[in-house]
């Protein structure tokens, strides 16, 4: 094989280090910054197309329009410019492979993940289409899965990107007003057809105006690919497959592959409706419509974290299935497969006992004994390792109101590590950081006491890493001595639940649950989360909009529990969370 003569060179501040792919214009490389030391991805045009000032100006065009995105779904663009002759466009490095990888083997994706991917193009998109620019290239080539987290999807490739006017006539389909026609066709020439062939709206098709409903189609195709494993339309040249964009219907989903839900079917049909006023009027409705999918495809029980009872400091064993399973209260030896427990199963309890001392399923007077062992090892355990005794330990001092920064551990959380969590406080943050088990995890405060029947408890929480399904948030009245609480947890995928655990071998309550666009989706953004007691009342609210329950109610009522203290929520596997913030209020 040729070597590629760029490799090894270096292009203004980038060292060029290997191919990534090439594309009808350009070819994309993986570079390194050498000033910012940083791995950078660089497209330079290609050399035989290079003295055509069409795709230098369209190559030009993409860098300006891509510059004006600012999305976490969209790659971003650093630099542009010229060097020794080659024209370069330098740009986020997304290192996971591309969506047309994870599809190669013509197997429909799982329903979830299939949502979760679309829903981020879908917002995507609708971002560029708001800033007037239509991508007219949506396709899973274009979409890059992200290293670190494997269920985040970039959009890249905005090199045929065209623009439609604002400013001129407008035609209104259903609730949305979309520009007429586009502004000018860029720098292609008249009559040139741009796009991919199995991704190509008929209006592309036809030469007739594009706009946010032409990604809309292109994005329905992909839908559809993800849902049956294949492209809606096949054939061995070109023209047969515009032909069939143009004229024939696809083949329904549910009759590719019945196991799809029928809502994401429905919602895949619009999408790929020949007449664009008959498809989702912009890709924020079809998102929407996703939304909505998601909702009922896991309501009223929704993927949770599982976490086992095995260690009633912060170890819980947990599988990802939205069907409880029966915990028991203790901890398998390691040549035991943990039994999967769920966190609204009830008892979760926050404390940790050694495992050479863990017992299965506690009597009365077993119970007393582990308590009194607990107290001999507490000086070899880390401060999560000691239990109160629940017949002898004297009533703790209520609970005052309190902020804490930590700038220091005046409230004594758990720090160093243990069954799995790797805890520290240090420069106004509480790193939580979760093995490659999936476990969950109730770190507290030792030093505050039970919870009042009145108070606002507010945590600001983010998540730095790990997969975008786990949940994380807060819990109170927790009771550490018998496994119980409440939970009002998130997940970045924007779903939420408000969960009761009862202890013992009793199954969770979920007390409610759904989906909030107020939560930040993003791995890295700060989340504020509050709940609010008033009597066996309770409100909560995610970044400072008020959570909605059943229709028409914003409070919820459960006075199961009525003492207990204040914690967080934190669950694994191979997850990191960053507290800023946590502050109890008193009226």
């Amino acid at each position: 094989m040729k070597q590629d003569p760029l490799i090894g060179t270096q292009v203004r501040d980038y060292l060029i280090r290997s191919s990534l792919g090439e594309g009808g214009m350009a070819r994309v490389y993986k570079a390194y910054h050498l000033r910012l030391r940083r791995e950078d991805a660089v497209k330079i045009i290609l050399p035989d197309i290079a003295h055509d000032a069409t795709f230098n100006a369209r190559f030009e065009q993409e860098a300006q329009l891509a510059a004006t995105l600012d999305h976490p779904n969209i790659v971003s663009i650093y630099d542009f410019g010229e060097d020794r002759g080659l024209t370069y466009l330098a740009m986020q490095y997304v290192g996971g492979g591309t969506l047309r990888q994870s599809l190669q083997h013509q197997r429909p994706l799982e329903a979830a993940l299939t949502i979760h991917y679309i829903l981020q193009m879908a917002r995507a998109l609708h971002h560029a289409h708001q800033h007037g620019i239509v991508h007219r290239d949506v396709k899973p080539q274009n979409m890059l899965i992200s290293t670190s987290d494997p269920h985040q999807l970039l959009l890249s490739d905005f090199g045929i990107a065209k623009i439609f006017d604002r400013g001129q006539e407008e035609t209104r389909t259903g609730d949305a007003t979309l520009p007429a026609a586009p502004l000018h066709p860029l720098t292609t020439s008249t009559g040139q057809i741009v796009g991919t062939a199995a991704y190509m709206a008929p209006e592309q098709v036809e030469r007739q105006p594009v706009d946010a409903r032409t990604d809309v189609y292109a994005l329905g195709v992909v839908l559809y690919q993800m849902l049956t494993g294949n492209v809606p339309f096949q054939s061995t040249t070109t023209v047969g497959l515009m032909y069939q964009h143009v004229h024939t219907p696809p083949t329904p989903v549910r009759q590719v592959n019945p196991n799809a839900p029928e809502l994401l079917a429905r919602i895949t049909e619009r999408a790929l409706a020949k007449k664009p006023a008959q498809r989702f009027p912009s890709a924020e409705a079809m998102a929407v419509a996703l939304e909505s999918a998601r909702a009922a495809l896991t309501h009223p029980t929704f993927t949770v974290p599982n976490p086992q009872t095995s260690n009633p400091y912060t170890s819980h064993s947990s599988t990802h299935t939205s069907a409880p399973t029966p915990p028991i209260y203790n901890t398998p030896s390691q040549s035991q497969a943990p039994p999967s427990y769920h966190p609204s199963a009830g008892n979760a309890p926050p404390y940790s006992i050694p495992t050479s001392r863990r017992k299965s399923w506690l009597p009365t007077v077993g119970a007393i004994l582990v308590a009194l062992l607990l107290v001999t090892f507490t000086i070899i355990k880390w401060p999560t390792s000691s239990v109160p005794l629940p017949l002898t330990a004297a009533t703790p001092t209520p609970a005052g109101a309190f902020t804490d920064t930590f700038s220091s551990n005046n409230y004594d959380w758990p720090q160093a590590s243990s069954d799995g969590l790797t805890a520290s406080i240090e420069q106004g943050r509480y790193t939580l950081t979760t093995d490659n088990q999936q476990n969950t995890h109730f770190p507290y405060p030792k030093a505050v006491g039970p919870l009042p029947s009145n108070f606002t408890f507010t945590t600001e929480i983010a998540q730095d890493q790990g997969s975008l399904q786990v949940f994380y948030g807060l819990v109170f009245y927790l009771q550490p001595e018998r496994a119980q609480c409440y939970a009002f947890i998130i997940n970045n995928s924007g779903n939420y639940q408000i969960l009761r655990y009862d202890g013992g071998n009793a199954p969770f309550k979920q007390l409610w649950g759904g989906n909030s666009t107020a939560i930040r989706r993003v791995l890295h953004s700060k989340n504020r989360l509050q709940v609010i007691a008033r009597n066996g009342q309770y409100s909560f609210t995610i970044n400072d909009q008020t959570v909605p329950l059943k229709p028409g109610q914003t409070t919820l009522s459960d006075t199961t529990y009525t003492t207990g203290e204040p914690g967080l929520f934190i669950a694994g596997p191979s997850t990191s969370f960053t507290v800023t913030k946590v502050q109890l209020a008193i009226p």
